[in-house]
């Protein structure tokens, strides 16, 4: 027997016009068509009744519901200019009313406001901005930006990083034991010019003083760079640099290579071999076949890559225990040995 609770108020007045015709069609009373079709009597005049309407589920009576006279106070206090924002709050109605021995939750508050499309009035929105389309090829748009170690004068720490937006790779990150200006941004690039035989056709920087310097803009247009500024107040257009940033602060800044040091002669060669380790070893998050840096920039995928993906196939059509038998088969034969073998990091990382 079909659920006919389910049916919308359409399809119950469809079917009353279908039991009405076969009833006039075969000239027998409703009951036998309704016991023909498996519909219930109570379910029939139910629906004759109602006017194939279905019935509200809200309560005929709300128990709990708030005054009309409070409600108008809430909004009331909320739609007074003269008071604070932060009066006009949730918490601050709330405060205000037990002023005056009503007592009422901050919650309760809120759903009075949600129900009354007072809830959103001062949400601040963000402001619209434009993604720039990703880049389709090595050295097209490369993204500068620094990050701020210490803000100790007259001596500041910063590492000032260069990100290719195609590939991820980290052309460059300089170890500056000042706060970046001009002539760091021409140095970081013509080391970028020095290690890749050319320079960027775009280059991605916010507003910084340094950024927009007379020197940087006359050495750009002498080297036929562009220069795309970002909005202010909107890293989120310069990701590739931004999201380098956020990993080279977990991995290496906010470790034991930041604290505590005096010795500033030899930090830039450990930024080095960690920039090295980062664009050849350690496979990018963002990319879905969780590629290197230099196997995207490249097009050429590693020999450990290539096993990763296919282990990753046979997992996704086979199962986990065929996986399971390849990790261990591909470990024998290369002679490897290792203490724990966790099957998903080897799927995916």
């Amino acid at each position: 027997m079909k659920n006919y609770n389910i049916f919308s108020d359409f399809e119950k007045q469809k079917k009353l016009k279908e039991i009405e015709d076969e009833s006039n069609r075969l000239k027998k009373p409703k009951y036998w068509i309704l016991k023909k079709m498996g519909i219930p009597k109570s379910t029939y005049y139910d629906w004759i009744k109602s006017g194939s309407k279905s019935k509200s589920k809200a309560p005929k009576v709300v128990w709990n519901k708030t005054p009309d006279n409070i409600e108008k106070l809430i909004i009331k206090y909320r739609d007074d200019s003269s008071l604070m924002i932060s009066e006009r709050s949730p918490l601050g109605i709330a405060s205000r009313l037990e002023e005056s021995n009503i007592l009422i939750s901050e919650s309760g508050i809120y759903n009075i406001l949600k129900r009354n499309n007072r809830n959103r009035k001062f949400k601040d929105y963000k402001k619209i901005f434009i993604i720039y389309p990703k880049s389709d090829r090595f050295l097209k748009v490369v993204c500068i930006d620094d990050i701020a170690l210490t803000n100790k004068k007259p001596r500041e720490l910063s590492v000032f990083n260069a990100i290719d937006e195609y590939s991820g790779v980290c052309l460059k990150s300089l170890f500056v034991g000042h706060r970046i200006n001009r002539y760091d941004v021409i140095k970081l690039l013509e080391e970028i010019k020095k290690k890749y035989k050319r320079l960027p056709e775009i280059v991605r920087l916010d507003n910084a003083k340094a950024h927009i310097s007379l020197i940087v803009r006359k050495y750009c247009d002498d080297n036929n760079i562009k220069l795309q500024f970002i909005d202010k107040g909107t890293p989120q257009q310069n990701w590739p640099v931004e999201s380098f940033n956020a990993v080279i602060e977990k991995d290496l800044i906010y470790t034991s290579f930041w604290r505590g040091w005096s010795d500033f002669s030899d930090k830039q060669e450990i930024i080095d071999e960690y920039i090295d380790y980062y664009n050849s070893i350690k496979p990018l998050k963002s990319d879905y076949l969780r590629r290197t840096p230099n196997e995207i920039a490249t097009g050429i995928t590693s020999a450990l890559t290539q096993r990763r993906l296919k282990i990753r196939l046979i997992r996704k059509h086979r199962g986990q225990v065929a996986a399971k038998k390849e990790i261990d088969k591909y470990l024998i034969n290369n002679q490897l040995i290792f203490t724990t073998c966790n099957l998903s990091e080897m799927c995916v990382n």
